[in-house]
């Protein structure tokens, strides 16, 4: 059972699966763009998911030229979003393009070695999703490499709770961010759910409602 601490009243605006999306994917994507500004180059990979969703537009409002890197399936998505150019990583490798100054990665799987290379000098990566050991080497190596060249390297740590939602649940209800959600799942098709998610299909966020 979660603490009253951590609980926030849903908007009313909203219904209860587009709420459902605001306290990680839209959270997530707040943080992981809030220092952004404009006239930078903003790279996000995973773009076309829950949380790159609400990236792209945020990235874009804050006037960034955006880069958004996801699947094939995904690429005229993450346009409709606003992304200035999107990258197919199964064609493209995207740390090979011009640097970026900001990079939020929300699948990291990558070397340290090979984002560095893709930062501008004075440039930004954060990652919050991918591999126990991507994460681990962002954290220890990356760190390091981010000290000697310049370039800072971690991962995000996400703050949680009403004063995190509320920001974005506004946002969302002045029409300033629209909510995505790929397809929604009784609490009976969670395994289907999953494997939906797993396929890298989604467009946006999945949702489970409960009954």
């Amino acid at each position: 059972m979660a603490p009253e601490s951590v609980l926030a009243h849903k908007p009313e605006g909203l219904t209860f699966a587009e709420a459902s999306t605001i306290p990680q994917a839209g959270v997530i994507a707040l943080q992981g763009t809030s220092d952004v500004q404009a006239g930078q180059r903003v790279l996000i990979n995973g773009a076309g998911g829950g949380s790159g969703a609400f990236a792209i537009q945020l990235a874009r409002q804050a006037g960034a030229h955006v880069t958004g890197v996801d699947n094939d399936s995904k690429l005229a998505f993450m346009r409709s979003l606003g992304a200035d150019e999107v990258v197919d990583y199964q064609r493209e490798d995207f740390t090979l393009l011009p640097p970026f100054d900001h990079m939020l990665d929300l699948v990291a799987h990558r070397s340290v070695f090979a984002y560095r290379r893709a930062l501008a000098r004075g440039g930004r990566y954060r990652c919050v999703g991918g591999s126990v050991r991507a994460l681990l080497r962002v954290l220890t190596v990356g760190a390091l490499l981010g000290v000697l060249t310049g370039r800072r390297m971690g991962v995000l740590a996400v703050r949680e709770g009403p004063a995190h939602f509320k920001p974005v649940a506004e946002r969302c209800l002045a029409g300033e961010l629209a909510i995505h959600i790929d397809e929604t799942f009784g609490l009976d098709d969670v395994p289907r759910a999953l494997a939906h998610v797993g396929e890298g299909r989604a467009l946006g966020k999945v949702v489970v409602e409960v009954p």
